[in-house]
């Protein structure tokens, strides 16, 4: 009190004691907002806590790694030629044993990747379409060690199950991204193929009736080709790919159908040059939107981690000033003095453009040009208050001193 007390007896340092008890009211409000944020985030994360912490923070912190992609491709790369080499029946009869055991250590790797992935976030992994393949084709896999026969019909049975195990391969789609677009691209396409097939097949039905009737004969036509609906869509489909279709034309030729020439080429005319050609560009403009969605898509994860690192750097600041707010001793401005130590030179902000580049520098210096018209607004706004305080702060003491005359009358009169 008696300190307050001979600080307002004078004019600047009454007027330091308002700004400094306002500043630091005003920044106390600011950070305890930080605060509440903070301990509210702390709670969130603390609630989700497992019990087995260190362990599962061991097993994610290995599939997270790019070394167990890397290790997990080279295990598909080498279950590939591995099969590979088992078709051939000599090597496949010298090393049998050794073909065995490597199929169950592959296996045992693919388990154990499955394993280690839902362990980790089964909620996450079971949501991944990728990754349910992966799982069907896992227990695909895990078929043809446990169905065994003895008999021929068994061993038949058994090779086409084995068969199967070439699915591994595609286990590759899950963990190459180019690849994962294509597969969606082909999927959405589905529907476009799907129409463009229907008009193409409705299109040969016609030309199969047609050809039939036509060609068709026992006698003076090509049965072999045309005799009945199947082997003339057969023979369409032939003429719809231009492939061999020299070789049936002449086959028309040499019975005397010369007109069938015509038939021939308005055929491959609709069929090849524009509903297969229609087939190719539809696949084609679907690739292009998922190559430029997947762009997009990289291109958002790339600001996202940015952004994420921002945010990082950003909190640390926050957690520092909350730390020094709980262990502050002094006054406002000692508590500043106390921030500013603790910034690190090496704080750091992500850029896309090189600091090299003309557009950056361009950039740069027009960024510096609107700070300096902020300052210079700010010093205004500064210079305003500093004005309209120092107003209040002389009817105060015109004040006081009226007040202090008036109660020196009262005095000397009594």
């Amino acid at each position: 009190m008696e300190q307050n007390a001979d600080v307002k007896e004078s004019g600047s340092g009454y007027f330091r004691f308002i700004i400094q008890k306002g500043a630091s009211q005003i920044a106390l409000r600011r950070f305890s907002d930080w605060d509440a944020v903070g301990r509210a985030a702390a709670t969130a994360a603390g609630s989700n806590v497992r019990k087995d912490t260190e362990f599962y923070d061991y097993i994610a912190n290995i599939t997270e790694r790019t070394l167990f992609d890397g290790l997990i491709m080279v295990t598909i790369v080498l279950n590939a030629l591995f099969m590979a080499l088992e078709t051939d029946y000599d090597l496949k009869y010298k090393l049998f044993g050794f073909f065995a055991i490597a199929d169950e250590f592959f296996m045992a790797i693919y388990t154990m990747e499955f394993l280690m992935k839902v362990y980790v976030n089964p909620g996450v992994y079971w949501k991944n379409g990728y990754n349910v393949f992966d799982a069907i084709i896992l227990v695909i896999s895990f078929v043809p060690m446990f169905a065994d026969g003895g008999d021929s019909s068994a061993m038949g049975t058994m090779r086409i199950v084995r068969a199967f195990r070439s699915l591994r391969v595609l286990k590759t789609v899950s963990f190459i991204r180019g690849l994962q677009a294509l597969v969606v691209a082909l999927f959405k396409t589905m529907k476009s193929v799907v129409y463009v097939l229907g008009l193409m097949f409705l299109l040969m039905f016609i030309f199969a009736i047609i050809g039939y009737y036509y060609f068709g004969d026992p006698n003076t036509g090509d049965p072999e080709n045309w005799g009945d609906l199947g082997c003339a869509l057969f023979t369409l489909f032939s003429l719809v790919t231009v492939d061999g279709w020299t070789d049936l034309q002449q086959n028309l030729d040499d019975l005397g159908m010369n007109s069938s020439r015509i038939f021939t080429i308005v055929f491959i005319l609709i069929g090849y040059f524009i509903f297969f050609n229609m087939f190719i560009g539809v696949v084609i403009m679907e690739i292009q939107h998922a190559t430029k969605r997947f762009e997009n898509e990289v291109q958002s994860e790339r600001e996202a981690s940015l952004t994420q690192k921002k945010h990082a750097i950003i909190q640390r600041q926050k957690n520092e000033i909350r730390n020094l707010i709980q262990s502050q001793t002094g006054n406002f401005t000692k508590l500043v003095e106390q921030f500013n130590k603790s910034l690190r030179h090496t704080d750091y902000t992500v850029m896309e453009d090189l600091c090299t580049s003309m557009s950056f520098i361009d950039i740069y210096l027009t960024t510096l040009d609107h700070q300096d018209t902020t300052a210079n607004k700010l010093q205004q706004l500064y210079s305003e208050a500093i004005l309209i305080l120092s107003d209040l702060l002389e009817e105060d003491l015109i004040e006081m001193e009226q007040k202090a005359l008036r109660e020196r009358n009262i005095k000397m009169r009594a």
